[in-house]
C-alpha cells in the first residue's frame, strides 16, 4: 500500500509539472520547506506520511520540469533539403516503398554548412549499393552510421491522430524522405552490442513466422508477438479500429500477461508449486518478450508490473495488481517524464487499471459460476462450469479496459466504438493461444522450417478467427467529437465513486445471495475449488490437438489443383502483378506490384496455406511498379526459375534485383521474341516482345522492350502487355504473329501512349483488365482509352481493379469464366 502511495504520489507531481510548467526554482524552495517539516514531524513524532508524500510530488515536479527540453525543429520549410549524420538506433522495418529507421543524429547540414544536432530523426531511406550487395533486407542494422540526404518534412495533425505530439512525446523533432544515404563508415556487417542481437533474432523470429504462416496470419502474429506492424493491411486495420479491437493489435499489458499467465501454469505443471523457482521461467519469458517485441513503452510497464507481482508471489505478500501498476508508471515516469503524455500511455496506463479493478468482480463471479453449476449435473465433468468462466471473465476483462478508456478513445480520437465491449471479449479468448501458439512456431522455424510450418498449422487457427471476427462483426461507431477533458475528468471521478460505493455496500448484502457473492470479498472457507486438474486439461489439448491436425491435413488434401486454369490479376495499387494456376498446379507470377508486400499479400489468397514454392516469377521490367513486390517474392519463395529481359542497369531498381538475383538458386532465363515456355501440356508462355534488337536500349525505352506474353490453354489465350506504348504495339502488329486472344491485360494502366486502334484489333480480344490504382495521380485509365476498349469488347466487359479489385478468370480450355472481389 504505502508503495503504491508513493508512486501515486511521484505520478501527480509528473503530471502537475507537465500541465502547470512551473519554475525550478521555487519548487527546489518548497521541497526544502518540506524536508525540513519531515524533520520537526521526526523530532516531535508526527505523521511522516503527508510530507513525506509531498516532498515526492515536489521531486517529482523537479525532475520533470528538468527533462522538459524543447525538441529543434529540423527543418524551417516543407521540402526542405537536409543532410543528417547519425546512427541507426532502432531494428529497421520495411514499409511499401522505404525503410523505416530512426537516427540518433549527431550533426545537420541545412545548406548553410554542418551544425551539431543531437535529437532523433525518423527516416524513411532507400538503401545504398553497399548494403544492397552485402546484406539481405531490411538492408539497414542496428549501429549503422549513416548520411541522410533527403526532403525534410514537417509533421501535421491527421484526421484523428496528434502526429507532432506523437512524435514530440518520444524525441523525434522530424521526418526525412531519402533516395541518397550513404554509409559513414566502413561496416563489417557484425550485428552492434546486445541490442542488435537480439534486433538479429527478431528479425530470424520474424522469417519464421513469415514460413510457417500465410501473408495476413504472419503479419498478425509478428504485430502480436514481435511489435512488428509494417505488414498489416489497410484494410484489416480499419477493421479492427472500427470494431474497437485495434488495441489487440499493440503489445501491452494484455499481450504481457497472457504471456505470463501461460507460462506459469506451464512452469507449474512441469515444475510443482512447492518452490518458488517456477514463477523464474515466466518472469524470464515476459522480459524476453519485451525485448524481442521491440521494447515499446507499453510493454516495459507491463513487465515492470508483472515482476513486482511475481516476486510479492514469490514472497507470499499480498498480489494486489493495482501497487505494481502504479509503480511501473512511476518508474517510466521518472526516466521520461513526457511519456504521461503519450496517447499509447494513457490508453494502456487506463486499459490495465481498469483490468486490475475488475479482477476482484472476475474472481467472485468465477467462484459464483462454480457453485452454481457443480460438475455433477453435467455429463462431461468440469467443462461446462470452465466453458462458462471462460466466457465470463473475457467479458469482465473487456467491459474492465473499455470503461476505463472510452472517454480517453473519444477524446483523442473522435469517435467510440459501441460494440467494442463484446468484440473484445469475443476475441481475448484466441489471444493466449496465437502468442503460445506464435512462440512455438516461431522458435521450431530456427531449428527447422517444417518444424515451424507444422506448429503454424496449429497457430493458424486462432489467427484465421480472429481475422474473421474482426471483418464480420458489424463497425458500430458514434462520433466522439462532444468528449473535452472536463468530461474525462467526470468520468473518472464517477467511476471511482461508483468502485467505492460498491465495496462498501457489499458488506451489507446478505453473504450467502447472488448479489453478496458478486460484491462480497469472500472469506477463505467460502472459496470453491472450481479449477480444472492438469490431467482433465492435457486430455482436453490432446484431443483438441488431434482434431485440428484432422481437419487441417485433410484441407490441405481437397486444397489441390481443380482441372482448370485460374489467371488472377491483382489489385495492387497502380502496378501490376498477375498470377497463372494451371490446371496441374504450376505456378508463375508476373510482376509483384508497386509495393514491398505487394505479391506477397496478393498471393496469400489463392496460393494454398504452407505453399512457399513458385515454379517461375516473371518480370516484364524494372520500373519499380512492377519489380518492388518481386523482391519479397524472391526472399520469401522457393522460386525455381525467373524470366526476365534485358537488364536496365540504369534503373534504381538494378541493383536490388541484381543483389537479390544473386543471393537466390533460381534460373536465370533472358526472354526473347519467339521464346515459347511449356508450362505442361496444353499449356504455353508465348514470348512476343523484346526483339532481338533492342528499341533504342533498355535505359532509353524500358516500357518498349517490356516482356509481353501471350498465354495460351487449348482455345482461350491471354494477351499479358506489360507497360508497351505505340511504338512496340505497331511493330507487334507488324511482326505478323497471331496475337489473338480472349482476354487482353491493357498495357500501362491505360495510358493513351497504349492500345492503339490497329494494336486493338490485331488482338481482338472479347474481354479487357486494367491493373490500375484508386485516384491515380496519372490518371488512368484515360478516357479515351476506355472509349476504345468500349468499342472493341463493350463496357461490361472492360474489368479494373480499382473498381473489382482482383479479377480472377477460370477456364477449361473452351469456356472462360470471371469473378471479382467486388
Amino acid at each position: 500500500m504505502k508503495l503504491g502511495l508513493l508512486a501515486a504520489a511521484w505520478l501527480a507531481g509528473t503530471f502537475a509539472a507537465l500541465r502547470l510548467e512551473p519554475d525550478i526554482l521555487p519548487l527546489a524552495l518548497l521541497l526544502l520547506a518540506a524536508l525540513s517539516c519531515v524533520v520537526f514531524a521526526r523530532m516531535y513524532h508526527w505523521h511522516l506520511w503527508p510530507m513525506a508524500l509531498a516532498a515526492v510530488i515536489l521531486v517529482a515536479m523537479i525532475r520533470a520540469e528538468a527533462s522538459d527540453g524543447a525538441t529543434p525543429a529540423l527543418a524551417s520549410s516543407e521540402g526542405q533539403t537536409v543532410t543528417v549524420q547519425g546512427r541507426v538506433i532502432n531494428d529497421p522495418e520495411a514499409t511499401q516503398r522505404f525503410f523505416k529507421l530512426i537516427i540518433q543524429a549527431e550533426a545537420i547540414d541545412r545548406g548553410t554548412g554542418e551544425q551539431p544536432f543531437p535529437h532523433k530523426v525518423l527516416v524513411y531511406a532507400e538503401p545504398p549499393d553497399l548494403l544492397v550487395s552485402s546484406r539481405e533486407p531490411p538492408y539497414f542494422r542496428y549501429g549503422d552510421n549513416l548520411i541522410i540526404k533527403g526532403q525534410a518534412q514537417l509533421p501535421r495533425v491527421l484526421a484523428e491522430f496528434d502526429y507532432p505530439a506523437y512524435l514530440a512525446n518520444q524525441g523525434i523533432s522530424g521526418v526525412v524522405y531519402s533516395r541518397d544515404a550513404t554509409v559513414a563508415e566502413s561496416i563489417a556487417g557484425n550485428v552492434v552490442g546486445w541490442r542488435g542481437r537480439v534486433f538479429d533474432l527478431r528479425g530470424r523470429l520474424s522469417e519464421s513466422l513469415e514460413d510457417a504462416l500465410p501473408e495476413r496470419q504472419s503479419a498478425i502474429a509478428e504485430a502480436l508477438f514481435l511489435g512488428k506492424r509494417g505488414r498489416l493491411p489497410e484494410d484489416l486495420v480499419e477493421e479492427f479500429r472500427t470494431t474497437g479491437t485495434s488495441h489487440i493489435l499493440a503489445i501491452s499489458g494484455l499481450h504481457v500477461g497472457s504471456m505470463m499467465i501461460i507460462t506459469m501454469g506451464i512452469a507449474a505443471l512441469i515444475l510443482g508449486r512447492r518452490w518458488s523457482a517456477y514463477l523464474l521461467l515466466p518472469l524470464a519469458l515476459i522480459w524476453f518478450y519485451v525485448l524481442i517485441s521491440g521494447a515499446p513503452p507499453s510493454a516495459i510497464r507491463a513487465a515492470i508490473m508483472g515482476t513486482v507481482y511475481l516476486v510479492a508471489m514469490g514472497l507470499g505478500r499480498p498480489r494486489s495488481l493495482l501497487p505494481a501498476l502504479a509503480l511501473s508508471a512511476a518508474a517510466m515516469a521518472a526516466h521520461s517524464p513526457q511519456v504521461l503524455q503519450q496517447t499509447s500511455f494513457q490508453l494502456s496506463f487506463g486499459a490495465m487499471a481498469g483490468i486490475a479493478l475488475a479482477l476482484p468482480l472476475q474472481e467472485r463471479v468465477d467462484t459464483a459460476i462454480a457453485s452454481r453449476v457443480p460438475a455433477s449435473q453435467w455429463r462431461g465433468g468440469l467443462w461446462p462450469s470452465f466453458i462458462l468462466r471462460w466466457i465470463a471473465a473475457s467479458l469482465i476483462v473487456s467491459l474492465g479496459a473499455t470503461l476505463a478508456t472510452w472517454p480517453l478513445v473519444g477524446f483523442n480520437f473522435d469517435r467510440i466504438p459501441i460494440l467494442g465491449i463484446l468484440t473484445t471479449a469475443l476475441a481475448l479468448p484466441a489471444l493466449p493461444l496465437i502468442l503460445l501458439g506464435t512462440l512455438a512456431a516461431s522458435i521450431g522455424g530456427l531449428a527447422h522450417p517444417v518444424i515451424g510450418q507444422v506448429l503454424g498449422w496449429f497457430t493458424w487457427v486462432p489467427i484465421s478467427y480472429l481475422i474473421e471476427l474482426v471483418s464480420r462483426f458489424p463497425s458500430l461507431t458514434v462520433s466522439g467529437i462532444w468528449i473535452g477533458s472536463w468530461m474525462v475528468w467526470t468520468w473518472f471521478v464517477l467511476l471511482g465513486s461508483l468502485l467505492l460505493l460498491a465495496r462498501g455496500a457489499g458488506h451489507l448484502m446478505p453473504r450467502g445471495s447472488l448479489a453478496g457473492r458478486l460484491f462480497r470479498q469472500p472469506a477463505a472457507e467460502e472459496n470453491v475449488s472450481s479449477g480444472v486438474n492438469s490431467s482433465t486439461l492435457s486430455r482436453f489439448l490432446v484431443a483438441t490437438t488431434v482434431v485440428v491436425a484432422s481437419i487441417l491435413v485433410w484441407a490441405q488434401v481437397f486444397a489441390g489443383p481443380d482441372g482448370k486454369l485460374h489467371v488472377y490479376f491483382f489489385d495492387v495499387g497502380q502496378g501490376d502483378s498477375a498470377l497463372i494456376v494451371t490446371p496441374e498446379g504450376k505456378q508463375v507470377l508476373v510482376d509483384g506490384g508497386p509495393g514491398t508486400g505487394s505479391a506477397t499479400a496478393a498471393l496469400s489468397g489463392p496460393l494454398p496455406s504452407g505453399d512457399r514454392s513458385i515454379d517461375m516469377v516473371v518480370l516484364t521490367h524494372l520500373d519499380s511498379d512492377h519489380s518492388r513486390g518481386l523482391l519479397e517474392v524472391l526472399d520469401r519463395y522457393r522460386v525455381a526459375s525467373v524470366l526476365f529481359g534485358q537488364e536496365d542497369t540504369q534503373s534504381a531498381m538494378y541493383p536490388r534485383w541484381r543483389a537479390m538475383m544473386d543471393r537466390e538458386n533460381a534460373i536465370e532465363i533472358r526472354a526473347q521474341a519467339g521464346q515459347v515456355v511449356a508450362l505442361e501440356d496444353g499449356v504455353s508462355l508465348q514470348v512476343l516482345n523484346p526483339p532481338e534488337q533492342s528499341a533504342g536500349g533498355p535505359a532509353k525505352d524500358p516500357n518498349n522492350n517490356g516482356v509481353v506474353l501471350k498465354l495460351v490453354y487449348e482455345h482461350v489465350s491471354f494477351f499479358l502487355a506489360a507497360d508497351i506504348e505505340a511504338p512496340a504495339e505497331n511493330r507487334l502488329v507488324s511482326s505478323g504473329l497471331d496475337m489473338s486472344s480472349a482476354v487482353l491485360k491493357v498495357a500501362h494502366h491505360g495510358s493513351r501512349t497504349s492500345t492503339t486502334p490497329a494494336f486493338l484489333a490485331e488482338v481482338a480480344p472479347s474481354v479487357a483488365v486494367v491493373s490500375v490504382g484508386t485516384d491515380n495521380s496519372f490518371g488512368h485509365p484515360r478516357h479515351e482509352v476506355l472509349e476504345r476498349l468500349g468499342e472493341a469488347v463493350g463496357n461490361d466487359a472492360i474489368f479494373r481493379t480499382d473498381r473489382d479489385g482482383t479479377v480472377e478468370f477460370i477456364s477449361d480450355g473452351r469456356a472462360l469464366w470471371v469473378k471479382t472481389d467486388r
